[in-house]
């Protein structure tokens, strides 16, 4: 290819080039570009599992978020239980388990690493009913030391069927950064049924997290 023009112009074609290579590098390789994003690390290793479903977002696994452990370290309310049975994509690898909340139940995550303000959260969900959705949200200490949390949306729809949500984020974090313990905080993740009579029973599993995203 020639490149027309003189020399300040053929330069600043080589630098456009430049930065478009290094794009696609930085775009390919997903783990090395959490890691290296303004210097910060949570330490995990990521990996796309949505993206049969044109997510190419890059995204962790939440601690024990396949329940394949019985939901260790995860904080279950009013009946919410690991059950048999795992979601049909076996997203996180081969299983038996998922999490089962029916109505007016609440199950918390293990608090983990996340960077930048706020999270993505994406899984596999089941269940509900008519005007029924399960509600997510982000439960982190703010820099006074008080526990606060935000409902991320859009929340998980009801389905007959195991799907996969829509990613789920807060559309005001940009609001809460000067919240947050720094560039990484600890969080945990709240699921619970909301809507008509205690918001129906649900199934979930292969809870992932993309800790980086900034919005």
């Amino acid at each position: 290819m020639r490149i027309l023009g003189g020399t300040k112009t053929r330069r600043s074609v080589l630098l456009v080039l430049a930065s478009l290579v290094a794009s696609a590098a930085f775009g390919s390789n997903t783990a090395s570009a959490n890691n290296g994003l303004l210097g910060l690390s949570c330490g995990d290793d990521a990996s796309q599992p949505f993206l049969r479903w044109l997510d190419p977002l890059p995204y962790t696994l939440a601690p024990d978020g396949g329940f394949e452990n019985g939901a260790a370290g995860w904080s279950l309310s009013r009946g919410a239980r690991v059950v048999a049975g795992n979601e049909p994509y076996y997203l996180s690898g081969a299983g038996s388990r998922s999490l089962y909340l029916p109505a007016g139940s609440s199950a918390t995550s293990p608090r983990m690493c996340v960077g930048l303000v706020l999270p993505i959260v994406r899984f596999v969900s089941s269940g509900g009913g008519l005007l029924t959705y399960l509600q997510v949200e982000a439960v982190y200490t703010d820099a006074g030391g008080r526990e606060r949390s935000l409902v991320l949306l859009p929340g998980a729809l009801p389905s007959r069927n195991w799907q996969p949500t829509l990613p789920m984020l807060q559309l005001a974090g940009l609001l809460n950064t000067l919240t947050l313990n720094g560039a990484t905080t600890e969080m945990s993740f709240r699921f619970t049924p909301r809507g008509l009579f205690g918001g129906g029973n649900w199934r979930i599993d292969d809870i992932y997290v993309d800790p980086w995203k900034s919005i």
